[in-house]
């Protein structure tokens, strides 16, 4: 229960602070790069410094960016909303295991009986494993 909450506290800490949603990709041009995507929040006016969230691509020059335009896509379907869902489905979770152990004072019974996917789940947003 306690890695669920960590993983709770540190989501929403995130999601508090990053760049509001949503968020898009685009393919942007720059002199230096063959191809380029971006990620920019609609929830501030078009290029704007709020509006970009993080730039990436594949880069000619060697110079700076991500080398590949699909995690611009990755970083942009995990926006601070997909962050927020994830924080409230890992607290309902937490929120159900110390019901069952007030219940019956064991957490024997306590865990997500579908296979710990929830305490997965936490344990790598904690920065740990399986």
């Amino acid at each position: 229960m306690t890695e669920l909450r960590d993983a709770v506290a540190k989501l929403r800490k995130h999601v508090k602070h990053a760049t509001d949603g949503p968020w898009v990709t685009s393919s942007v041009w720059s002199p230096r790069a063959t191809s380029t995507s971006a990620v920019y929040s609609l929830a501030h006016p078009t290029a704007t410094v709020e509006s970009e969230v993080v730039a990436s691509g594949k880069i000619r020059s060697g110079y700076g960016g991500i080398r590949q335009p699909w995690n611009a896509e990755y970083i942009a379907l995990m926006q601070p909303a997909v962050g927020k869902a994830l924080a409230d489905m890992l607290e309902l979770e937490a929120d159900v295991i110390a019901a069952r152990i007030a219940q019956d004072g064991s957490d024997e019974h306590a865990v997500d009986l579908s296979g710990d996917h929830a305490l997965t789940l936490a344990r790598l947003i904690n920065g740990g494993g399986r």
